[in-house]
């Protein structure tokens, strides 16, 4: 597992250069790309790293020259699970006829929201015949009910839905078998890095936990 901000990401490099480019490869599993890692920087890293099933990648790259060939690197890894902001996952599928490496084995999903939306947006779910996991950071905004249930009825092996929101600052809320509210992470990278080791303290296994005490007691009730 690999998390990399501004103030590692030069020494990461720097160890790329002493090392065969196989190793990268074949141990990388895991990466994490903040925000403040350059665009060129990243490019060089996911090309590096080709064997990653679990990425978050938060690089803001969409107006930059590079966009095209980190969204080609994207394409071809064969992921399992994805961290990304909406409109770099929408520009993944810019062409209809592209058909990503990672369409059929990706099970978890995790779209950020720079922008205020109440009426959040999603498309392209259906090219995810795997996912059953899937994740909205809205931070401040407030989704309105019926996009919220486009994006479920887009999903057909959807298990759950966590919404990050600032209602949820007081603890998570169940609303449905299938929808969860969760305060917004205090550490994003934390967060990440606890889903990444499978922790009982992530989000994921969190969410889980709750829905099925929330169906046991809707049972016993």
């Amino acid at each position: 597992m690999v998390a990399l901000g501004s103030s590692d990401t030069a020494l990461f490099l720097r160890t790329t250069q002493s090392m065969p480019q196989k190793f990268f490869a074949d141990n990388v599993k895991k990466l994490c790309l903040s925000v403040s890692v350059d665009t060129s920087h990243a490019e060089r890293i996911l090309t590096l790293c080709t064997g990653i099933s679990d990425l978050a990648f938060w690089v803001d790259c969409i107006d930059t020259p590079g966009n095209h060939a980190i969204m080609s690197l994207i394409s071809r890894l064969r992921l399992c699970r994805l961290s990304m902001e909406q409109t770099h996952f929408i520009s993944l599928f810019s062409d209809p006829t592209t058909r990503h490496a990672w369409c059929d084995s990706l099970t978890h999903l995790d779209i950020i929201f720079w922008h205020y939306e109440i009426s959040p947006v999603v498309p392209h779910l259906d090219y995810l015949p795997s996912l059953t996991h899937l994740s909205l950071r809205l931070g401040h905004n407030k989704a309105r009910p019926g996009s919220l249930l486009d994006i479920l009825s887009s999903c057909k092996k959807l298990e759950f839905m966590i919404i990050y929101d600032e209602e949820s600052e007081e603890g998570t809320r169940v609303v449905d078998k299938r929808v969860v509210y969760m305060p917004y992470p205090s550490s994003v990278v934390q967060a990440w890095e606890a889903q990444a080791r499978r922790d009982t303290t992530s989000s994921w296994f969190s969410a889980e936990d709750a829905i099925r005490r929330y169906i046991m007691e809707q049972e016993s009730s």
